[in-house]
């Protein structure tokens, strides 16, 4: 994860996600979701790291954020969001370098909508859950 210093973890839920890139070696991470009680108390147990807590909606808080991510982890709640509008999100906001990466986990069934701008450079199945890796599309 050193070479994925800038963490968004965004519907971050138990921040399992955010929290094992950490313990690989992320600089920061941000976290988002609307219930942040289980959040609180694991990012408690983590050793010293520097990371925020956001709650709210992700769509909404997006929009705040001042910074760009080198990796963006999302796993919404199933058959909760379109992926091409939590994308499109990532695009208007600004929030992504440049050669950033998209992590996007889902229901294998979930109908998946990209964004123009995005292009899938993996995908990998397991179980009933599907991930994949996007990035801009290099113009």
């Amino acid at each position: 994860m050193q070479d994925y210093p800038e963490i968004l973890d965004a519907f971050a839920g138990t921040g399992a996600l955010g929290i094992e890139a950490y313990s690989r070696g992320a600089a920061h991470i941000d976290f988002i979701d609307k219930d942040i009680t289980a959040l609180k108390m694991n990012t408690a147990l983590m050793e010293k790291g520097t990371y925020n807590i956001y709650k709210g909606d992700y769509l909404k808080i997006c929009t705040t954020l001042n910074k760009q991510y080198d990796l963006i982890i999302f796993d919404p709640p199933y058959n909760m969001y379109k992926t091409n509008e939590v994308l499109a999100s990532v695009s208007s906001s600004n929030i992504l370098k440049d050669d950033g990466i998209i992590l996007y986990e889902e229901f294998y069934k979930t109908e998946f909508i990209n964004h123009e701008k995005f292009e899938i450079i993996d995908e990998r199945r397991y179980g009933d859950t599907i991930i994949r890796f996007l990035r801009y599309i290099k113009e």
